[in-house]
C-alpha cells in the first residue's frame, strides 16, 4: 500500500525564543517492509543530518533566535508491505533491549500480569518455542488493552508505564511502555517504535507507537492499541528503549515564555 503523509508541528511562544535546539526524527527509512518513494522536511534554521545509535535518521536543528513561532513540516510518500518479521537486528546487541528505563519500570501488579502469560515460570518465557512466545506476548498485549483502556488526553509524554497502568487509561505510547516493561521482565528483548498509522478511526491519531520483540533472530511487532502486527498501514520512523529515544521531535530552548503546541498529522492511502 502506498501511504501519503503530511505532518505539521507548530510551536507558538508569547515571548521571543533566544535559543532553541531540536532533535527531529521525522524521516522514515527503507527496511524489509517499507520503501520511501519521496520525503521532504521543511525546517527553519540549519539542520545537520545524522544516524543515531539505534539507526534512526535524525536532524539536529538550531532554530533562529528571536523567533515567536516555529513550524516543522514533514511530507512524503511510502510504499508499505504487509506484516512480516524484521531480521535486521540493528547496530546494538539484542541484550541492550532488556534495559529498564524510568518510563518502562514496572510495579508488583505489572509483574503479576507479565507472569500470568508465562506457562513455564521456572524456565522462563524465552525457553519456549517461537509460537509459544508469540502466543504469550499476544495474550500480554490483549491484557494490557483490557486493563488500560485507550483514552486520549489523560496522559502525556512524561507518563510512565507504572502511572498509566495505575490510571487504567492511556494511548499508544502508554500501551507500548507497559508492554516493554512486562516483556523485558520476562526476558524478551523489546524496543519502542514510533511512526504513522493509516486508520479511519478518528479516536486514534495518525502519529502512532507500538513495540517489537526480538525472538528467534527477528523483530516481531505488537500494536497493542489496535491488537495487530505492524502491517501495510504502519510506517516506521524511529526505534528506541522508550518514547524519549524515538520521539519525533525533542529539544530544549531558552526564553519564549509560555509555549503552545499545534500538531496536524494526516496519513492517506493512494
Amino acid at each position: 500500500m502506498i501511504l501519503n503523509v503530511h505532518h505539521s508541528t507548530k510551536y507558538s511562544y508569547l515571548e521571543p525564543v533566544h535559543k532553541s535546539i531540536q532533535i527531529i526524527r521525522l524521516t522514515p527509512f527503507n527496511n524489509h517492509r517499507q520503501k520511501v518513494i519521496t520525503w521532504a522536511l521543511n525546517i527553519p534554521g540549519h539542520a545537520n543530518k545524522n544516524i543515531d545509535w539505534f539507526g534512526n535518521i535524525t536532524h539536529c536543528v538550531n532554530i533562529p533566535s528571536m523567533s515567536t513561532e516555529i513550524e516543522i513540516i514533514a511530507t512524503g510518500k511510502v510504499d508499505v508491505s504487509h506484516a512480516m518479521p524484521n531480521p535486521e537486528l540493528g547496530t546494538l546487541p539484542a541484550l541492550y533491549y532488556l534495559r529498564e528505563t524510568p518510563l518502562t519500570e514496572l510495579n508488583p501488579d505489572m509483574k503479576i500480569l507479565a507472569l500470568s502469560v508465562a506457562s513455564n515460570k521456572d524456565k522462563g518465557l524465552m525457553a519456549g518455542s517461537l509460537q509459544e512466545i508469540l502466543l504469550a506476548l499476544s495474550e500480554l498485549s490483549a491484557l494490557i488493552l483490557k486493563y488500560v483502556a485507550y483514552s486520549s488526553g489523560v496522559t502525556n509524554s512524561k507518563t510512565s508505564a507504572i502511572d498509566a497502568f495505575k490510571l487504567g487509561k492511556g494511548v499508544c505510547q502508554d500501551h507500548a511502555h507497559i508492554f516493554l516493561a512486562c516483556s523485558r521482565f520476562l526476558g524478551v528483548p523489546s524496543r519502542y517504535v514510533s511512526g504513522y498509522l493509516h486508520t479511519d478511526d478518528t479516536s486514534h491519531l495518525a502519529s502512532h507507537a507500538w513495540a517489537e520483540a526480538w525472538i528467534n533472530n527477528a523483530w516481531h511487532s505488537f500494536d497493542i492499541s489496535n491488537q495487530c502486527s505492524a502491517d501495510e498501514k504502519h510506517i516506521e520512523l524511529a526505534y528506541g528503549l522508550d518514547y524519549l529515544d524515538a520521539s519525533p521531535i525533542r529539544g530544549s530552548r531558552i526564553g519564549g515564555g509560555e509555549e503552545r503546541l499545534f500538531v496536524l498529522s494526516l496519513v492517506t492511502d493512494q
